[in-house]
């Protein structure tokens, strides 16, 4: 990391750091464990990871008249487990960050919050790592696992919050698509009024109290990205104008890189107004989910009383290691839904560890 007080002052949140990292811009926020009365061993580092047009204060707030317990890394905190929350490049109005990233592509992401993950680790200690991306973070998933074990961390657990894989064109590209002055994809407004619609009803959901005020979350919380996250096949010509990308998705997102996944879980929304996602979530990652425990088990070495075990686990191992939450896009958003999302981790995290032990229970040790 470099010095932050190089880059001219932005208006960050409390707890923000604006830095350069992995030669990008980017803003991260550390919400340090909540202090235990019983000691124990540390837990993982959650690091989150937002999605698209999305900065990551959608994972702890922060703005002027916020609660924090509307947010998730307060309640995973108060759980015990520290949270690293990390905001890729974004061009934003007023400015928060420099738009200087217009070529970032989905490697350098998971290069630089690898890197991100690793400074904040030096200062705080952890066993190990859980990775949760929320929307198009799910694409950064293999890269960022390559770039953190090369720096010698381990990766625990993928949590997919109504995450998207590392595909291309799972979404279709927007009509209208438009590129910046500085070479950023800006979202078509009725993209933005899909979200402010999602919040709306996060909001009734918790007794039709204002969460983020609209004003406040098109100005600090959401704002154009780098075309090349977005799967759309597609990347910015340095002249104005985005192109079709030489590159095919998969070969940089890596998604098929089964040796490379962590083990895999997801919480998907339940609500129409993210239909896709709660339709699709649970095949979707419950596919690699299963080639990930295939990769975890060497059918060679199984005994044969043992075979129908195996397949019992892994064929309801999606049923474990996904879960329904209350909600559409935005579930973890509001204190109901925070508070409710970070028991879903931990259960999650338990049945994880539980599965791996059954694994090795059946076949031996790795």
């Amino acid at each position: 990391m470099t010095d932050s007080n190089a880059h001219p002052q932005v208006p960050l949140y409390p707890g923000e750091v604006l830095d350069t990292v992995a030669g990008f811009p980017m803003i991260y926020h550390h919400q340090p464990a909540h202090p235990s009365d019983s000691p124990s061993a540390p837990k993982p580092l959650m690091v989150c990871v937002p999605g698209s047009m999305h900065l990551a204060r959608v994972f702890y707030g922060g703005h002027d008249g916020s609660r924090p317990d509307d947010f998730l890394a307060y309640w995973l905190s108060q759980r015990g487990f520290g949270v690293l929350s990390l905001s890729y490049p974004l061009e934003s109005n007023p400015a928060i960050m420099p738009s200087i990233a217009s070529r970032f592509r989905v490697s350098d992401w998971g290069r630089q919050a690898a890197e991100a993950t690793a400074g904040v680790i030096e200062q705080y200690p952890s066993r190990s790592i859980v990775l949760i991306s929320w929307s198009m973070g799910g694409r950064v998933v293999v890269p960022f696992t390559v770039a953190a074990k090369g720096l010698g961390m381990d990766i625990q657990q993928y949590i997919s919050f109504a995450a998207t894989p590392g595909i291309s064109n799972m979404r279709s590209v927007p009509r209208g698509i438009q590129c910046s002055s500085v070479g950023y994809f800006s979202a078509p407004s009725r993209i933005e009024e899909v979200f402010t619609k999602q919040l709306d009803e996060m909001e009734r959901s918790n007794g039709g109290r204002i969460i983020i005020p609209r004003d406040i979350y098109r100005r600090e919380y959401i704002g154009g990205i780098p075309i090349s996250l977005t799967g759309f096949c597609l990347k910015y010509d340095g002249q104005g104008a985005f192109i079709r990308d030489e590159v095919p998705h998969e070969e940089e997102s890596r998604v098929f890189d089964v040796l490379n996944l962590p083990l895999i879980s997801a919480i998907y929304p339940t609500s129409i107004l993210d239909a896709s996602h709660a339709l699709s979530d649970r095949a979707t990652w419950g596919f690699l989910m299963t080639r990930k425990l295939e990769s975890m088990i060497r059918v060679q070495d199984i005994e044969g009383g043992k075979w129908s075990q195996i397949l019992d686990l892994v064929h309801l191992a999606p049923s474990r290691l996904c879960i329904a939450a209350e909600g559409n896009h935005f579930f973890f958003v509001g204190q109901r839904g925070a508070k409710a999302t970070a028991d879903h981790v931990v259960g999650l995290l338990r049945q994880g560890t539980m599965i791996q032990a059954e694994i090795s229970s059946l076949i031996g040790p790795a």
